[in-house]
């Protein structure tokens, strides 16, 4: 197990990778409102620049076509018909949500931008809920440190990763880990930027109870757009995710998911028209990763534990350990401190899944590193389709799901698990079809549409050749 695996590299070819609703029932806030900065730009080119950014979570790049007969996305289809589009986005490993929007607004891979997974810790038993929420974790400049620097105003809905950010009206995505994923919108408050929250409520009143989570945070969107009008605004829809990871991602809750989807990308590109500003306001659909059916699940953390390398309390929950583990659904990571060898003791706890067929690859530190994934992780296990990893530490080490489920994390090269990009607006080109991009790409084009030139930016260069 000590031995790497051989990563195929894609050729990237052109014509040149959890959701938290908030609810204001119950929420008072007592605040100022805040008042939109006044800046003076670097050039009146681009503080004339506008750019909509909407993030659909789980939406794969193949999404459209493999379900065009039984959905209606009128939306989504004029948008790649009038724009630029990209046939599949290969992302990061792991293929989550956070390591991904962190590219995304990056440019960088996870080990240079420092979001490696969707969970910060990395000490076994400590903190096993939180979440890299906070935008101070990231180790590169971001876009909107580029905005602040060239003096444009940023605005970003329930966008991973950036409580705490320098964004001009932030309604961050976090939940207390205590509570977990569950709408508490007096702790979102917290970290939002003073007075945004209250004066949403003020003119979007109250969403009625079981209001689907994307309802609500598209309306916070189109407010701040409407309001505030920022030269950038990222926005977070996240309804889809939950959907798949619940019933799998062929399943006609997913297609109904999608089509509220598209409604909500149609009011808010409505929104942008209100403004006044759509013929200088260009919009980027992207997305973080696709999905896969899982139909079993494999708890590494069992072996583990039995092998003395993991200590449990008495509800079997993970307190302590020689090693820490993080399970990213369709991968697993396991650390451990340098220099320590305790390759051989992990190689034979895992041994019963590997010779079961259950783990589909193996990848070393050195596979890791070319990957572009997390430094410190010493080995990572790959699930083979219709798997996943649980992080129970109890329990059967192999289970079968009562019904088909769906998960990601998985290596970016499974072409179910490429992301989206749909590029539109009247500084863009009409009908170019890109194939397939790498996610590294995004940050630098959304820099150029922002009107900013910064070739130190990102990993890539923009896609220079969707620009009129």
């Amino acid at each position: 197990m000590g031995t790497g695996i051989f990563i195929l590299r894609p050729t990237w070819r052109s014509q040149r990778g959890n959701a938290l609703a908030i609810g204001f029932g119950g929420l008072l806030l007592i605040c100022a409102p805040a008042a939109p900065r006044t800046l003076s730009t670097s050039s009146d080119e681009a503080k004339a620049r506008h750019v909509l950014v909407i993030s659909v979570d789980g939406m794969g790049g193949q999404f459209l076509e493999q379900t065009a007969p039984h959905v209606r996305a009128p939306n989504l289809q004029r948008l790649r018909k009038e724009g630029c589009y990209a046939e599949g986005v290969v992302g990061v490993y792991p293929t989550l949500t956070y390591p991904s929007h962190t590219t995304i607004v990056t440019g960088r891979m996870p080990a240079e931008h420092g979001i490696y997974t969707n969970l910060s810790s990395r000490e076994a038993g400590k903190n096993p809920r939180d979440w890299f929420w906070f935008a101070s974790a990231i180790k590169v400049p971001t876009l909107w440190d580029e905005a602040r620097t060239h003096q444009l105003t940023t605005g970003a809905v329930f966008w991973p990763v950036a409580a705490g950010a320098p964004i001009d009206w932030d309604i961050p995505e976090i939940w207390d880990p205590q509570k977990g994923e569950v709408g508490d919108p007096l702790y979102v408050a917290r970290f939002a930027t003073p007075g945004v929250l209250f004066q949403a409520l003020l003119e979007l009143g109250m969403p009625k109870p079981g209001t689907d989570e994307d309802i609500t945070r598209a309306g916070l969107a189109a407010f701040v757009l409407r309001k505030y009008k920022p030269n950038l605004l990222l926005v977070h829809l996240a309804s889809l995710d939950r959907i798949e990871h619940q019933s799998g991602p062929a399943s006609p809750e997913v297609a109904a998911g999608l089509e509220l989807e598209d409604q909500l990308i149609g009011e808010l590109l409505a929104a942008a028209q209100e403004t006044g500003l759509a013929e200088w306001t260009d919009v980027f659909i992207v997305s973080d990763h696709g999905f896969l059916p899982i139909e079993n699940e494999v708890a590494p953390n069992v072996l583990l534990a039995k092998a003395g390398l993991l200590n449990l309390n008495g509800h079997g929950e993970v307190v302590s350990g020689k090693i820490t583990t993080v399970s990213n659904g369709g991968s697993f990571f396991l650390y451990w401190p340098d220099g320590e060898d305790l390759q051989p003791v992990v190689d034979a706890a895992l041994k019963p899944i590997v010779d079961q067929g259950v783990v589909w690859g193996l990848l070393n530190r050195s596979a890791l590193r070319d990957l572009g994934a997390e430094p410190a992780a010493q080995m990572a296990l790959e699930a083979r389709e219709g798997w996943e990893f649980s992080s129970r530490a109890s329990g059967e080490v192999v289970a079968k799901l009562s019904t088909t489920e769906g998960s990601h994390g998985y290596l970016p090269y499974r072409p179910a698990l490429q992301a989206s990009f749909v590029a539109w607006g009247p500084g863009l080109r009409v009908g170019m079809n890109l194939h397939l991009i790498p996610m590294t790409a995004i940050g630098p084009t959304i820099l150029k549409a922002m009107g900013i030139n910064d070739p130190s930016f990102g990993a890539h260069p923009p896609l220079v050749e969707i620009f009129k």
